[in-house]
């Protein structure tokens, strides 16, 4: 199955085609039955590929859910705008954490790219932290007409009620708020 995602993924990557879920799962089930064929004369009678391979002590278990993927691409903004794209993460919650982002004009051009080490913080810190870098970074440059895009839906929401629940995130919440009003 990973050997079916590298494939796919690679064909997106360098051959512009769209990888598509159904597509993998279709190779990977044509491959699991042609490996039925190898399972040993006394496990043919098994009535799935799945229990033939539980006799091998692989387990697979089969799903009755398919996720649908989507195709995720990058929206320029507007002419005489700048995009910001951040995003920040930790390993555990709490753990060890970075962030970084990304600024482009409409045509693509990169101006910035940034990633910090945050030490032990949470997502959601991590994510704050690293809108709040990015910025600093504008202000820095005299960059305005900025386009924010997180993930973060926690941080997406607080910006729209323009109001910070979080008492961890205080001290950066006020900075991310005279940032973006100046």
């Amino acid at each position: 199955m990973l050997w079916e995602i590298w494939k796919g993924r690679n064909s997106s990557r360098y051959a512009g085609q769209v990888m598509r879920a159904t597509e993998i799962m279709r190779h990977v089930t044509q491959w699991l039955r042609s490996t039925h064929s190898l399972v040993p004369n006394k496990t043919k009678r098994s009535r799935s590929v799945c229990e033939a391979f539980g006799l091998w002590g692989l387990h697979i278990i089969p799903t009755l859910t398919w996720t649908t993927v989507r195709s995720v691409r990058w929206t320029p903004p507007r002419a005489g705008q700048w995009k910001l794209n951040v995003d920040g993460a930790s390993q555990g919650n709490p753990g060890s954490s970075g962030g970084g982002g990304i600024l482009r004009d409409s045509t693509g051009c990169i101006l910035f790219a940034f990633s910090n080490f945050y030490n032990m913080q949470t997502n959601t810190v991590a994510e704050a932290m690293a809108i709040r870098d990015g910025l600093f970074l504008c202000e820095e440059q005299n960059i305005t007409n900025i386009v924010l895009e997180s993930d973060s839906k926690v941080l997406v929401d607080m910006l729209r009620a323009d109001s910070c629940p979080h008492w961890r995130l205080k001290n950066i919440w006020a900075d991310i708020m005279r940032l973006v009003r100046t």
